[in-house]
């Protein structure tokens, strides 16, 4: 009997307490990728400017699980919780699902959203933050400081950027989530568990994609051509036009983000940092959810 009592007690360890052996679950992390948290020194971009990431807000809704044409084998949806959370990805968030059927869901994807009456903050995020996005109708907010290197042996004045994301110009859902393999693998009487970070730094790449190089120098340029006090506002950006930035041989749009006919380098700076942020999710270690288009299902 003690045998058995012993058995059951080390079986139960591995499943999910309020769950039936023959059912499976999984556990989302996430997270911020280590250059959101840490910054990025000189040495890590092209223009040798450093960047420190003083806030980064997001609007949470919920990770999706599912299967692409198999409703009824995969498909769950919802956070798990009683309600939408706002939260910081550096302090960490964690969704799970339990009592899912074991079979493989390779279709994970996110969903961020402005917040609405019944969001609250996460543990460990002020409730202004929360404030913050209603008030705006933003899904998104990211405060940096970039300094500049120096100038004949002479430091410069940093720049603070604010850059600000709505779900109208900007990806609230993103699917496809992958590393070595698609989705999440649902096993009997256990937990496969998943991170997702979000990567502020992809924000700074000069080309479409998650692993081009960094480059800061837009950014100061854009607020040059405006009102010059060190104060980056995406309306600096969104006068920026892409044609016209300094090395600018870089920037450019893909098709699906231009006007039918435009050249690959018209829009403007911020029209591809909105672009840029489809590229901001990491999955697992090393792979990538993406975005999709704007008011995309």
């Amino acid at each position: 009997m003690r045998r058995l009592l012993l058995c059951a007690l080390l079986v139960g360890a591995c499943v999910p307490a309020d769950e039936a052996l023959s059912l499976g679950s999984v556990q989302f992390t996430f997270t911020a990728s280590e250059r959101t948290v840490d910054g990025l020194p000189s040495g890590q971009t092209r223009d040798q400017y450093s960047v420190t990431f003083d806030r980064v807000v997001l609007g949470f809704k919920t990770m999706t699980v599912g299967k692409i044409g198999a409703p009824d084998t995969c498909s769950y949806r919802g956070r798990g919780a009683v309600t939408d959370v706002v939260f910081d990805p550096r302090f960490g968030l964690v969704q799970t699902f339990n009592g899912i059927q074991p079979v493989d869901c390779p279709d994970v994807g996110v969903i961020f959203g402005a917040p609405e009456n019944t969001t609250v903050p996460a543990e460990g995020t002020a409730s202004n933050e929360l404030v913050a996005l209603a008030e705006g109708g933003f899904h998104a907010l990211v405060d940096a400081t970039a300094t500049p290197p120096p100038r004949f042996g002479r430091a410069l004045e940093p720049y603070k950027l604010e850059l600000r994301f709505d779900p109208i110009t900007t990806s609230t859902r993103f699917g496809g989530c992958r590393a070595a393999t698609k989705g999440v693998r649902i096993i009997a009487g256990s937990r496969d568990s998943a991170t997702v970070r979000f990567a502020a730094e992809n924000l700074f790449r000069e080309t479409i994609s998650n692993s081009g190089d960094i480059r800061v120098a837009p950014f100061a340029q854009a607020d040059a051509q405006g009102n010059n006090d060190h104060v980056v506002t995406m309306a600096e950006l969104d006068e920026l036009q892409l044609s016209t930035i300094i090395a600018g041989d870089f920037y450019q749009l893909p098709t699906e983000a231009r006007a039918v006919g435009a050249s690959v380098s018209s829009g403007t700076f911020g029209d591809f940092v909105r672009f840029l942020f489809r590229f901001t999710l990491q999955f697992r270690n090393e792979g990538l959810c993406i975005g999709n288009p704007p008011g995309g299902g």
